[in-house]
C-alpha cells in the first residue's frame, strides 16, 4: 500500500503545464522616494501607430517639482523622468492620478514607492484614474488580521487536521507536540516571506497531498502495530513538521498581504500569522487531549481497539483526502516545481538505501541531500557543465538496486559521500529542465530542494518501520528491481533515439563510429566471468559480481570512449531523400547551436566544420540577424532545437564536384529571453540547399532562402 501511494505521487508530481504570456508595451507611472522626502517620477508612454499616448501625472499640490524634464525614447516607449521634493507622510489620502485617459482603452500601472519599504501598486483606467494612498494600519489591526490568516490558514487545511489529530489523539508527548507545533508555525510564516521574495515558489498540490500522504502512513503503521505509540519513523515530529510548514507558507505566500507595508510591519504580520497559527493548533490540541483523555477513561479495558479503530477511521478518509489532491494537477495543468521522474524515483529509492546502511541520521542526510540538489541546480542555471551527466544519474539508480540487493554495510562517511554525489548530479539534472522553462530560478531551485528532501527524509524514516517488522526481504528486493529496470528502460529509450538520429546521421555522411570502451569492457567480462565452479565451491553469501558489474558498465558507457572512423565501403553519391534528410538535420543542427557558444572563435570552428569556408561568414551574420530580428535590447536568444521537416527529390547534380541540390523546409525553434518575459519563437524556413563532400565530409556549400516566417509560441512554465 505504502509504496502504491508513493508510486502514484511520483507520477502526478511528475506532470507538467502549460501558461501564456504575451510580451506588452506597458504604460507606467512610478514614484520612487530615492532619499528623504526627494521623489524620482518616471512616467513609460507607449508609442501608438507612431504617436504617443497624451497623458500626463497629476500631482499633489503640496509636492515641489525640481529639475528639467528628461525624456528618452526606448523600444517602442518614451520615458519621461524628473525629480519632485515632497514629505511621504503628506501624501496618505492625497489623490495621485493621470490625465489624458478619457476615450482610450489604455491603463496605466501606477507604483509608489517610499524608503521605508511601502509600496503601493494600482491601475489607473479611463473611468478611474486616481488612487489615494491608505493610512498605514495602526498595531492592532495588523496583529488581528495577520493573526486571523494564519488561524485560516490552518483551520482550513482538512488534511493537516487529520495529521495532527493523529499524532495528538494517539500518544504523543506534549512537549513534543508542542515543540512540531511551534516549527511548523515558524516554518509557514519563513516560507511565506520567501515566496513573497521570489525566492521559493510551490504548487498548493504539494503540500496538501503530501500532508495527506504521511497523515495516511501514520494511520497505517498505527493499525498494523496495534499499539497506540506512533511509530519511530515519525520521529523527530519537528522534522517533518518544519518541512510541511515551508511548502504550506511558500504555497500560499499571497496570504499576507504586505501592500502598503513597512518592513517593520511585515515582519510583524509574519510574526502575527504564525501566533495565529500557533493558537489555532494549541486550541485543536486542547480539545484532541481532552477528547482522548474522556475516551481512554471510558475504554480503559479496551484502549488499543480504541487506538486502532481512531487510526483505522482517520486513514480512510486521510486515504480519501490522499486520492482526491492527485487529481488536482488534471485541472490546473501541472505542479512546481518540475521534477524529472527519474530524479524521484531516484530520491525515494536512495532514502530506503540509505536506512539500509544506517549509521548516519536521516534529518542529517536530508540536509545535506537538500544543499547537494540546491548546488546542483544552481550548476545548471550558470551553466557550469558536470561530466557525464545522464551516464551518472541513470547509472546510479542501477548501482542503488544492486546495492539493494546484497546485504552489506557501507561506512557513514562513504554513505554521507554517496548520497552526496547522487543528489548533487541529479539536482543539476533536474535543473536542465528547469532552466529553460522559469523565470524564477532561486524560487525553483529552493522549492525543489527542500521538496526533494522531504521526500528522501520521509523514504528514510518509513524504511525504519519495514527494517523492524522484518519486512525488509521481499519489499526491498522488489523496490529494487524496479529501479534497476526503469534506469535500464529509460537507458535503452535515450540509446533509441542516439541511433535514430545521430548515428544514422552519421552512417548517411559516410562514417562509422566503433564503441572502444563498451568492447574491451566486454572482452575483460569474458574473461572474469566463472568457469568450471563445481571444481571450486564459492563462498556463501558473496556471490561472483565482478562479471556482472563489467557488463553493466558496457551497457551504461556505450556512447563514451567511441571511435568514428570513414566508413570504407562508401561512396559519395546523390543522397536519397531519407538520407539527404538525416545529413541536412544534423549540418543544420551544428550550425545553428554555434550560435549559442560565447567564444566567437569557438562558433566559427564549429561553422567551418559544417558549411563551406566561403559560406561561413555570410551564414553567421545572416542567420544572427534573422535570429535576432524583432528582438529588444538586452534580449537573449539561445536556440533550442533545429528540425528538417521534409527534403524533396534532388533538383541539381553535379557529378563531377559531386555537389547536390535539395528542396528543402526547415524550423529553428529558439527561446528568447527578456528582463521578466520568456518564450520561444520558430523561425520556419523554406530553400534550396546544396550539399558536397569536402575535407572527407559533407557539409552545405550554398544556402537560397526563398520564404521566412516567424512564429511565436506559448510560454511553457510551472504554474
Amino acid at each position: 500500500m505504502r509504496r502504491l501511494a508513493t508510486i502514484i505521487l511520483l507520477y502526478c508530481l511528475a506532470w507538467t503545464g502549460i501558461a501564456f504570456a504575451d510580451f506588452t508595451n506597458p504604460a507606467t507611472l512610478e514614484l520612487k522616494e530615492v532619499s528623504p522626502s526627494q521623489f524620482e517620477v518616471v512616467l513609460t508612454l507607449p508609442l501608438i501607430n507612431g504617436r504617443v499616448l497624451k497623458a500626463k501625472p497629476i500631482l499633489p499640490d503640496i509636492c515641489v517639482i525640481k529639475g528639467a524634464l528628461d525624456e528618452r525614447a526606448a523600444g517602442g516607449s518614451v520615458i519621461r523622468t524628473w525629480q519632485m521634493e515632497c514629505n511621504p507622510d503628506d501624501l496618505v489620502g492625497v489623490p495621485i492620478g493621470i490625465g489624458g485617459l478619457l476615450g482610450t482603452s489604455q491603463e496605466i500601472q501606477l507604483t509608489i514607492e517610499t524608503l521605508d519599504g511601502r509600496k503601493y501598486v494600482q491601475p489607473l483606467r479611463p473611468t478611474q484614474s486616481f488612487f489615494a494612498i491608505p493610512p498605514p494600519p495602526t498595531f492592532l489591526e495588523l496583529a488581528l488580521n495577520a493573526g486571523r490568516k494564519g488561524a485560516e490558514l490552518v483551520l482550513r487545511r482538512l488534511e493537516l487536521g487529520l495529521l495532527i489529530v493523529l499524532i495528538g489523539f494517539l500518544g504523543l508527548r506534549l512537549r513534543a507536540l508542542g515543540v512540531a507545533i511551534f516549527v511548523f508555525a515558524a516554518a509557514q510564516a519563513l516560507g511565506q516571506w520567501l515566496a513573497g521574495q521570489n525566492w521559493m515558489v510551490m504548487s498548493l498540490f504539494l503540500p496538501r497531498a503530501l500532508t495527506a500522504l504521511t497523515a495516511l502512513l501514520v494511520a497505517y503503521d498505527i493499525i498494523r502495530r496495534k499499539s497506540a505509540p506512533v511509530v519511530d519513523w515519525f520521529r523527530p515530529v519537528w522534522v517533518v513538521m518544519l518541512f510541511l510548514g515551508l511548502l504550506y507558507g511558500a504555497a500560499q505566500g499571497e496570504t499576507v498581504a504586505t501592500m502598503g507595508l513597512s518592513h517593520g510591519e511585515e515582519y510583524l504580520a509574519f510574526a502575527f500569522v504564525a501566533i495565529g497559527a500557533i493558537a489555532s493548533l494549541a486550541l485543536l490540541v486542547f480539545c484532541i487531549r481532552e477528547l482522548r483523555a474522556v475516551l481512554v477513561g471510558f475504554f480503559e479495558s479496551s484502549s488499543d481497539t480504541l487506538a486502532f479503530w481512531i487510526a483505522y477511521l482517520l486513514g480512510v478518509l486521510a486515504s480519501a483526502l490522499f486520492l482526491y489532491e492527485l487529481s488536482t494537477p488534471a485541472f490546473t495543468g501541472g505542479t512546481t516545481p518540475v521534477v524529472p521522474s527519474i530524479t524521484l524515483v531516484t530520491v525515494v529509492v536512495l532514502g530506503i538505501w540509505a536506512q539500509m546502511q544506517s549509521g548516519l541520521r536521516g534529518s542529517l542526510l536530508a540536509v545535506v541531500a537538500g544543499v547537494l540538489f540546491a548546488i546542483g541546480i544552481i550548476f545548471s542555471f550558470n551553466e557550469i557543465a558536470l561530466p557525464l551527466t545522464t551516464l551518472v544519474v541513470f547509472g546510479f539508480l542501477v548501482f542503488l538496486g544492486a546495492t539493494l540487493l546484497l546485504p552489506k554495510s557501507w561506512p557513514g562517511w562513504l554513505l554521507l559521500l554517496t548520497v552526496g554525489l547522487a543528489t548533487g548530479y541529479h539536482g543539476y539534472f533536474a535543473g536542465l529542465h528547469l532552466r529553460d522553462i522559469t523565470t524564477l530560478p532561486v524560487a525553483n531551485v529552493i522549492g525543489m530542494s527542500i521538496l526533494l528532501a522531504f521526500l528522501f527524509y520521509t523514504c528514510y524514516r518509513a524504511t525504519a518501520g519495514i527494517i523492524e517488522a522484518g519486512l525488509s526481504g521481499l519489499q526491498v528486493r522488489i523496490c529494487a528491481l524496479l529501479a534497476a529496470g526503469l534506469a535500464v528502460l529509460w537507458r535503452l529509450i535515450e540509446y533509441r533515439e542516439w541511433f535514430n538520429e545521430e548515428l544514422a546521421a552519421e552512417v548517411a555522411m559516410g562514417f562509422v563510429r566503433l564503441p572502444v570502451l563498451a568492447v574491451v569492457l566486454l572482452i575483460v567480462a569474458g574473461f572474469v566471468w566463472p568457469r568450471k565452479r563445481r571444481f571450486k565451491t564459492h563462498q556463501a553469501g558473496s556471490p561472483p559480481v565482478t562479471h556482472w558489474i563489467l557488463l553493466a558498465l558496457a551497457f551504461f558507457t556505450f556512447p563514451l570512449a567511441t571511435w568514428r572512423v570513414h566508413n570504407p565501403f562508401y561512396t559519395p553519391r546523390a543522397p536519397s531523400t531519407t538520407e539527404a534528410t538525416l545529413i541536412m538535420d544534423k549540418l543544420l543542427t551544428d550550425t545553428y547551436l554555434a550560435f549559442n557558444l560565447k567564444d566567437e572563435n569557438a562558433a566559427f570552428d564549429n561553422l567551418e566544420a559544417n558549411l563551406s569556408e566561403d559560406l561561413v561568414a555570410d551564414v553567421y551574420l545572416d542567420s544572427r540577424r534573422r535570429l535576432t530580428a524583432g528582438t529588444r535590447q538586452g534580449a537573449k536568444v539561445t536556440v533550442k532545437d533545429v528540425s528538417v521537416m521534409s527534403v524533396e527529390a534532388v533538383t541539381s547534380a553535379l557529378k563531377g564536384e559531386k555537389s547536390f541540390t535539395y528542396p528543402c523546409k526547415w524550423i529553428v525553434t529558439a527561446r528568447v529571453q527578456h528582463l521578466q518575459h520568456i518564450h520561444d519563437r520558430q523561425n520556419i524556413y523554406l530553400g534550396e540547399l546544396t550539399i558536397r563532400v569536402e575535407d572527407e565530409r559533407w557539409k552545405i556549400t550554398q544556402l537560397i532562402l526563398k520564404s521566412e516566417e516567424r512564429v511565436v509560441l506559448p510560454w511553457q512554465r510551472t504554474s
